[in-house]
């Protein structure tokens, strides 16, 4: 939801450049203020699902060395950099909104624009990916825990 509220924003940002009309910055800002609060709002999210999964990892599955374990662990450390790398894209995303107006009046501000939402698409992806399969490699772990548990 925050990534296509950010995209939003871009898109008014862009139309702003091209045709001056200053609503289409006010909207923009309002539209990066509201994506700001809600990757704020996955952040914590985020964070909160990938330290919860290393408590469970480190509670249940301690000195087990199966190889769909190694998986869910080999996860859960690939998840931790989308985590913790998310709190420095909130903080960029809640100033956005306030430099919003800079690439109109610097030259060459429009290829910092590019490259900003470059950088955003490019965390959005990396964690939705780490994110999903931390996701599976957990149930599949609690499906083949409770087969252990049945089959002992």
């Amino acid at each position: 939801m925050a990534f296509c509220t950010m995209m939003s924003a871009f898109v008014l940002a862009v139309y702003w450049l091209k045709t001056g009309i200053g609503a289409l910055l006010m909207l923009a800002q309002v539209a990066a203020a509201l994506a700001a609060l809600l990757r704020l709002r996955e952040a914590v999210l985020e964070t909160g699902l990938v330290f919860k999964a290393w408590r469970y990892v480190k509670a249940s599955w301690r000195g087990v060395r199966r190889d769909d374990i190694r998986q869910l662990r080999s996860y859960l450390l690939a998840s931790f950099v989308p985590a913790l790398s998310a709190w420095p894209v909130v903080f960029s995303m809640a100033g956005l909104p306030f430099v919003m107006h800079l690439p109109g009046l610097v030259p060459g501000g429009e290829v910092l624009f590019a490259i900003t939402t470059l950088l955003f698409v490019m965390h959005f992806a990396t964690g939705e990916v780490s994110y999903r399969r931390l996701a599976g490699a957990v149930v599949d772990s609690l499906d083949s825990r409770h087969v252990c548990a049945v089959s002992v």
